[in-house]
């Protein structure tokens, strides 16, 4: 049986329950299969047919988890798209990716053409006339298409499997069983950790609350208590800030939170030490990537005995440490990590829907994120770089050569290079340096908000003469972050 069909089985078991709270409102799971049901029969009479590629981009959550069910019981793939990203954006990811519609809640400016259509909350309580949903007849169709880090420039595509993504839910029921069930987050669903961490809630049977993205630390507390939440997911910037709102104490500041997830990028080892004495004993931050699913965890007393790792390899997942030449290094050598695990992408794409294979890269049950790392004498693993000189912006993955390969299509600029700086209040700020005898930092700004969706626009532009390059043509970025003040947010 699909995921698809096997949480479908436990909506319809958990009945008149609460499932899911959006601002001032509330839906049980019996009203959600309902209106999903509702909404799968007006995505058919829209044209969408089983195996085809569905756009997501909707601002109210509850709308895209009950669309996503929608093109489950249609037997197509969701493809969850940030309701921010600018029209150009969307046009891109609809023809590179071969998108059949995206469904908006509201149409952004500009003048791409792509296939879309405003989605109507009338859809959520009547069938289209004459429509009918017919349970598809093979579960292959991916669960999920899943955008690479960046969406802009050439991004991959990574197709997940309802049976992977099983898998990944799967391993969190362990976590959640025991607790209140009660899961609150201000993350977006466009975030693939996210939709995990959601669907392993709505799953068992909990409560979903989801929480406005725009907050101070203490609004997000308060919400925490008020909500009595068992649960919860931020980005390690959101949880460095609520740990520097709390200061040390000599009790947990949220007892009640059993499960406190740090997703979406790395975390400082003070800021680990920290959220797990005062927040919350249940901390937990974990290593994964797109193409693998999660690698590894750090959690309960490990986070005071090796806060710097990325934790120990999680059941099912293994892990080596290659040398340039591809031989396995021992222990404590830098390299770059290759891991086997149960909840690998069925595919990576390419723009123009072509099939990325790569078998020095990775194969039906091992890949290779891209990052470099070591391990020690106890199993653990720790992160030295990032590859790709990848910056973590709030949680947002955001590849530099995909930012500068966009700001290149400006006829005004000659060379560019984007890179990533601390920020107190985000974890990174994102900067593009732009050489340019013609251009003005008004211009580039203007270009930049109509092509960049906001979590992954440049926030500092500075026009230079030149960039530096290494004696083999490599550019180094970290030269140019030096001439960067430190940057204290907002």
């Amino acid at each position: 049986m699909s995921f698809g069909w096997q949480i479908l089985e436990a909506f319809a078991a958990h009945g008149d329950k609460v499932a899911m709270v959006s601002g001032r409102s509330d839906i049980t799971y019996s009203q959600a299969l309902t209106q999903s049901g509702h909404l799968a029969a007006n995505f058919g009479a829209s044209g969408i047919r089983p195996g085809d590629r569905v756009g997501l981009a909707m601002l109210d959550n509850i709308d895209v988890i009950l669309s996503i069910l929608a093109c489950w019981k249609i037997g197509a793939t969701p493809v969850v798209v940030d309701f921010r990203t600018p029209r150009s954006q969307r046009a891109r990811q609809a023809r590179d990716f071969d998108l059949r519609m995206v469904f908006e809640s509201r149409a952004m400016p500009g003048d791409e053409v792509y296939p879309n259509a405003l989605f109507e909350a009338g859809w959520k309580s009547a069938s289209a006339p004459g429509s009918d949903v017919r349970p598809p007849a093979s579960d292959a169709v991916p669960a999920f298409l899943i955008f690479s880090s960046g969406t802009t420039g050439d991004p991959k595509a990574y197709t997940q499997s309802h049976e992977a993504l099983a898998r990944r839910i799967a391993a969190r029921r362990g976590v959640v069983e025991g607790t209140a069930k009660r899961f609150l987050t201000p993350m977006a669903l466009s975030y693939s950790a996210m939709r995990h961490q959601v669907f392993g809630y709505l799953l068992y049977g909990g409560i979903v609350r989801f929480f406005p993205p725009l907050f101070t630390p203490s609004e997000l507390i308060e919400a925490l208590l008020s909500f009595q939440a068992s649960g919860t997911a931020l980005a390690p910037s959101v949880i460095a800030r609520m740990v520097k709102e709390v200061g040390e104490r000599a009790t947990h500041l949220l007892p009640q939170l059993s499960v406190l997830y740090s997703v979406g990028g790395p975390a400082r080892g003070e800021d680990k030490i920290a959220a797990y004495r005062y927040l919350s004993s249940g901390y937990r931050i974990s290593y994964s990537s797109s193409l693998t699913g999660i690698i590894s965890s750090l959690w309960g007393k490990d986070i005071l005995a090796k806060p710097e790792s990325a934790g120990r390899p999680v059941a099912g997942a293994q892990v080596e440490i290659l040398g340039a030449d591809g031989r396995v290094l021992p222990q404590g050598e830098r390299g770059l990590i290759k891991a086997w695990t149960p909840t690998m992408a069925s595919a990576v794409l390419m723009p123009g829907n072509r099939l990325f294979v790569d078998p020095q890269i990775m194969s039906s049950d091992w890949g290779i994120p891209g990052d470099i790392g070591f391990l020690d004498a106890d199993g653990f693993i720790t992160i030295v770089d990032r590859e790709a000189d990848m910056i973590v912006r709030g949680g947002v993955s955001v590849a530099p050569q995909e930012l500068e390969k966009l700001i290149r299509t400006h006829a005004k600029v000659q060379d560019v290079a984007v890179a990533g700086f601390p920020d107190e209040t985000m974890g990174q700020e994102i900067a593009a340096f732009i050489v340019s005898d013609r251009g003005t930092v008004e211009e580039f700004q203007a270009f930049m908000r109509t092509n960049i969706a906001p979590d992954r626009r440049p926030r500092e532009i500075r026009l230079v003469a030149s960039l530096p390059y290494s004696g083999n043509g490599k550019l180094l970025r970290r030269q140019l972050v030096e001439t960067l003040a430190p940057h204290k947010g907002s």
